[in-house]
Parts: C-alpha cells; sequence; structure tokens
C-alpha cells in the first residue's frame, strides 16, 4: 500500500514552519514520527521515570506509516517500563493521607499522556478546587492534520485522520 504523500508532515519550508510538526510543539507520537525528540518523562522529567531506563522511539517520515512504528515502540517501552516499575515497588502503604488544611495553594504540572504532554494549572482553596485549566495534546496536533490534509483526496482522509487520532473531548484530562 502506497502512504500518500500529503498524509505526512514533512520538513516544511521556512515560510511554513508554524504549520510544522516542531513548530506547532507536537507531542506524542505525532511529534516523535516527525523527528521530535520530546517526551515529558524525560525533560522536564519527573518521578519515578527520571529513575527508569527507557528510550523515546523518534522516526523522521513524518507519514502514517511512522506514526504506526512510533506506537508500536511505544507499547514495547512501555511494557518494559511497567517491569521496572513492579520490580521497584517498595512494601508500605499505597495511599497516604493528607491534610489540605484552609491555605490556598496553586501548582502548574505536565504529564506525558497517550498523544503527548498534558499540561494542568489548579488552584485549591480550602480544600477544594477554585480554579483549574487544563490543556489537552490535541490542542496543538489538530492544526498539524488541516496542513497534511489539504490538498488530498476524499478518500485519504479516513487514513490520515485516524492516524493523528486527536481528541475530539479532551478526554487524554
Amino acid at each position: 500500500m502506497t502512504i500518500p504523500r500529503r498524509c505526512r508532515i514533512a520538513p516544511p519550508p521556512p515560510e511554513s514552519y508554524a504549520a510544522s510538526s516542531h513548530g506547532n510543539s507536537a507531542g506524542g507520537y505525532v511529534g516523535r514520527a516527525s523527528g521530535r525528540a520530546f517526551d515529558a518523562r524525560k525533560t522536564p522529567g519527573y518521578p519515578p521515570y527520571d529513575r527508569l531506563d527507557f528510550e523515546v522511539p523518534v522516526f523522521e517520515a513524518g507519514d502514517v506509516n511512522a506514526r504506526v512504528w512510533v506506537r508500536i515502540r511505544e507499547v514495547e517501552q512501555s511494557l518494559a517500563l511497567i517491569d521496572q516499575i513492579l520490580r521497584g515497588l517498595p512494601a508500605g502503604a499505597v495511599r497516604v493521607a493528607t491534610d489540605p488544611g484552609g491555605a490556598v495553594r496553586e501548582g502548574l504540572g505536565m504529564a506525558e499522556a497517550f498523544r503527548g504532554d498534558v499540561l494542568v494549572w489548579m488552584r485549591l482553596e480550602g480544600g477544594r478546587v477554585a480554579r483549574c485549566h487544563l490543556r489537552d495534546p490535541s490542542w496543538f496536533q489538530w492544526p498539524l492534520l488541516e496542513v497534511v490534509i489539504e490538498g488530498n483526496i476524499l478518500a485519504d482522509f479516513p487514513l490520515c485522520n485516524k492516524s493523528f487520532n486527536c481528541s475530539y473531548s479532551g478526554h487524554d484530562l
């Protein structure tokens, strides 16, 4: 089967850089299939991943085939991570009670999800969520899908669309 040329994200000319996977900061398998080696578990990194050995699979082609292979390699890495985590699991409680108290607290967090990095900002007041902002990785990928399908025939759209598999409702959150 030949992958339509337009179902790729290739290195763009400078004038269209903002529409590329690098310019749009696409994460997850969409970005990694186009040569962007970003993974929030490595950079900036957070526990327990900072103590685990794993590789971030990266392909350069930016096409449907590369997105499929990134996902296959990520499953292999995930199985190895599960094995490492289970072998290093300490004895003791797996749940600890916390006392949020009445103080105002806020924080920013990022975690690697299936489609890329999820960003969360939250403000707690009196132990309750007062404000929250969530950013789904698909925010960066929808514009790239538009670039990829432009000029393509309608029959190729499902292949391109499902190889991106962007979230319609932000369920990564």
